[in-house]
């Protein structure tokens, strides 16, 4: 009877041990599930945040050569005499000059 006792504790024993150990397998598989699904939320931000990020940096080197070719014409003859005109009243030769009264 004892035998007996003892083997049915056992297969208690084994029982539980085998409960436990699949009860935080699926703990552990809940957890990866979840944090998964943030990751992958997380990863949607960041691809569109990226995304964003690209059209501003194209935007940005388009508006940089803008820039370079706004400078180079600057430093043209054709430049500094718009200018003259514009703001010195430059005349030019063969010109005529029309004023308000």
């Amino acid at each position: 009877m004892a035998r007996t006792a003892m083997a049915r504790r056992r297969k208690q024993s084994n029982f539980m041990s085998f409960a436990l150990v699949a009860i935080v397998v699926l703990l552990i598989a809940f957890i990866i599930i979840l944090k998964s699904t943030e990751i992958k939320n997380k990863l949607s931000a960041y691809t569109s945040r990226e995304e964003a990020l690209d059209s501003q940096i194209a935007e940005e080197e388009e508006r940089s050569l803008e820039i370079d070719e706004l400078e180079k014409y600057v430093q043209t003859k054709a430049y500094a005499g718009e200018q003259a005109q514009e703001k010195l009243g430059l005349v030019s030769e063969g010109e005529i000059v029309f004023r308000q009264r």
